[in-house]
């Protein structure tokens, strides 16, 4: 069985631990303080990837909590140095021991708040949950009570009418007809609504039809004038070789006023 002093060993060896490995590796968790803060105004030293000067800052983590030291400018986007230097050098073995337990205890009580949080989060869905599920039950027995009681005082009030001989039939038939009337008149409704629906689709038929002829017409005029500008082309290819016969014709002195008529005729043609 280990005793005290065995316990002590093991807790002084991790806080040492912790403190080299954060000395020479990754940057603790900082908090602000104002009298240690900024940039450094000297030239070294220097972080060792980006030879940039360090930011000072305030450990905030673990057994290093308060020590004061040199880090990394490279905040994000970019790899950090970690600990340049430590100003502070390392707490005594006792003041470790206690900021160990200080931290361990924040931390088992910060789970614990989360842990119950969480528990009373899903009670809280669950209540709320069956709430609204008997609260959606009752919604529904009360609607049908209130329909059933109006349709019963209804009746009870006709009864009534009747054998005061208070209702005349003429009323009543009076509203037989309203009610048919109502019907005819939702029926008339519907079957309107339908045919303007399929007028609707008709006329958008039709346009779509139209749109369709339309591009097919473009398509050929564009196809049409293509082919005008192929025969114009072709054209004007031998109106030049008229010309360079002409201007030959001349040059030889082979040309007569007859010819050169002709053959004016046919280029203006």
């Amino acid at each position: 069985m280990p005793s005290w002093n065995d316990e002590e060993t093991s807790s002084e060896e991790e806080c040492e631990v912790v403190s080299m490995d954060m000395g020479l590796m990754e940057e603790p968790d900082t908090t602000v303080e104002p009298l240690f803060c900024g940039q450094l105004e000297l030239a070294h030293p220097k972080c060792i990837l980006h030879q940039l000067r360090p930011i000072k800052h305030v450990a905030f983590e673990g057994p290093v909590t308060g020590r004061r030291f040199y880090g990394c400018p490279v905040q994000e986007n970019g790899v950090n140095c970690g600990v340049v230097e430590w100003v502070d050098g390392p707490w005594p073995t006792v003041l470790q021991r206690c900021l160990c337990k200080l931290w361990e205890m924040f931390h088992e009580q910060n789970f614990g708040m989360v842990q119950d949080k969480q528990k009373f989060e899903k009670e809280l869905a669950r209540l709320k949950s069956e709430h609204e599920r008997e609260l959606a039950k009752l919604r529904t027995k009360n609607d049908k009570l209130c329909i059933e009681y109006t349709k019963l005082v209804d009746d009870v009030s006709k009864m009534f009418d009747w054998q005061d001989g208070r209702v005349d039939k003429k009323v009543y038939q009076k509203q037989v007809e309203e009610e048919e009337l109502e019907k005819k008149k939702k029926e008339l409704e519907e079957k309107a609504m339908l045919e303007v629906q399929m007028e609707k689709l008709k006329l958008a038929k039709e346009q779509r039809c139209i749109l369709q002829s339309q591009a097919d017409i473009i398509k050929n005029t564009r196809k049409a004038m293509k082919a005008v500008e192929v025969d114009r082309d072709v054209l004007k290819k031998e109106k030049a070789k008229l010309d360079l016969v002409v201007a030959e014709l001349l040059k030889e002195g082979y040309g007569s006023k007859g010819k050169l008529e002709q053959i004016k005729a046919i280029l203006e043609s």
